[in-house]
């Protein structure tokens, strides 16, 4: 899952890349003399690649344009991505939670790189909540 902006952008360059090795491959000569079976399992290997990044791209962009259901409550175990969602979908950036929670963007920036493992329910609690009753955009936070 893509967590933040700087994430997005390693992961749609990596996706070019292996864009580019797929199409490369045809005129690849040391390629093109491996086994028959060889060159489809790399092939297939690049693919599968290919598209787990761009999956990740795509829920990434759709978020960034607010599309998520604020009212679903999530259940226990889907409750980091939810958070993390719902900020993306929000239009928030970490240091935006960061400035809106009174806390360090570090802190903001660990509790989604642990999915929230070292967060109190008090805090996961705040946050939640925060997220529901934001508004969209980051003009919000500037108040």
């Amino acid at each position: 899952m893509i967590k933040n902006e700087h994430q997005y952008k390693i992961t749609k360059k990596l996706a070019v890349e292996l864009e580019e090795a797929l199409r490369a491959l045809s005129t690849n000569s040391e390629f093109q003399s491996l086994h028959p079976r060889a060159r489809q399992v790399h092939i297939s290997s690049l693919r599968a690649q290919l598209a787990q990044h761009q999956a990740e791209l795509h829920e990434y962009e759709v978020l960034r344009t607010g599309h998520f259901s604020f009212d679903q409550p999530p259940s226990l175990e889907q409750i980091p991505s939810w958070l993390i969602k719902a900020r993306i979908a929000r239009g928030l950036r970490q240091e935006d939670l960061a400035r809106l929670l009174n806390i360090k963007k570090q802190q903001v920036q660990h509790y989604e790189a642990t999915d929230y493992a070292g967060a109190s329910l008090t805090r996961i609690r705040q946050v939640a909540d925060l997220l529901r009753h934001q508004e969209a955009g980051r003009d919000a936070t500037a108040r």
